[in-house]
């Protein structure tokens, strides 16, 4: 395939890196920082850098914040040729798969809204990796009548570059999980680390500290984009937290030693429970009909 990566950073060129070390298709490469796309071709990362005119593509993959595929797509649609299938790696759904699917369907081409699960604590086509992808999960989100061919095709492609375990659900119900899953840890991380005790921390931490602090180096332009798009089921998640971290702190209030312990026991339950459902889970996890 002639394959187009439209925003070159850590996601973006991570799969242009991918692709030309895993797979024989043509890869070619746009970026707001034209800089950033000679360094791609310069390193044999990309075939070449894109203009304007997106004819010929057999698949475009967007890699910009959910504000700038929108716009990028509206500027470019009218160039699309027939039969392109459009996928954005965004990590918030809400209107936009639709929305995408509004201006693409009438000119041939199908759009489809995926999520790579995998990523680092830096940005920057400096810090993209090759392997990034190696064994990560991949999600798509369809609308009813997205064509299976392209779902098929889709998912090919990200089993060749790494990805092996895909999850098909519905925009809905990613963006209420990823509220859970990745939004909330990094809100829990970003404020754990507000503690004024991290500047005597050295000496003192071990791996739960280097844990929970990871990913509190976030990037600050893209994650407030990402919680204020999906900030409903966030704050959703959030209420729930505090709720179990009140159980905590009242059990510890008032020194209820059987209460901790029933807290930490269910905990221990739940996320052995968790572990197992993960080991037993298959390759391909279909959860459109599914509800919270």
């Amino acid at each position: 395939m002639k394959i187009l990566i439209v925003g070159l950073g850590l996601i973006g060129g991570s799969i242009a890196k991918a692709l030309h070390a895993y797979t024989e298709n043509s890869v070619y490469g746009w970026n707001r920082t034209r800089a950033v796309a000679l360094k791609a071709e310069e390193e044999h990362v990309i075939d070449g850098i894109a203009d304007d005119n997106c004819a010929g593509y057999d698949m475009i993959v967007m890699c910009l914040y959910p504000a700038h595929i929108r716009q990028w797509v509206k500027d470019h649609a009218d160039t699309f040729s027939e039969g392109t299938i459009i996928i954005d790696v965004s990590g918030v759904k809400t209107d936009l798969p639709q929305e995408m699917h509004d201006v693409c369907a009438p000119r041939g081409v199908h759009y489809l809204s995926c999520h790579p699960m995998a990523g680092k604590e830096r940005a920057g086509y400096d810090v993209s990796d090759e392997d990034l992808y190696q064994g990560a999960n991949f999600i798509m989100t369809p609308l009813p009548d997205t064509p299976k061919h392209v779902l098929a095709q889709v998912r090919n492609l990200a089993h060749q570059i790494g990805f092996r375990k895909f999850v098909i659900t519905t925009p809905e119900m990613h963006d209420r999980m990823i509220a859970y899953t990745s939004q909330l840890a990094h809100v829990v991380s970003s404020s754990y680390v507000e503690s004024p005790v991290i500047e005597l921390e050295s000496g003192f931490s071990g791996g739960s500290f280097h844990d929970m602090t990871r990913i509190a180096t976030m990037n600050e332009e893209m994650w407030t984009d990402l919680f204020m798009e999906n900030r409903e089921s966030l704050l959703t998640e959030l209420d729930t937290l505090i709720g179990n971290l009140g159980e905590y702190r009242k059990a510890l209030a008032a020194a209820d030693r059987g209460k901790v312990y029933d807290l930490i026991r269910q905990g221990r339950l739940r996320k052995e429970q968790n572990l197992q459902n993960r080991r037993n889970s298959p390759q391909v996890i279909d959860l459109r009909e599914k509800k919270i």
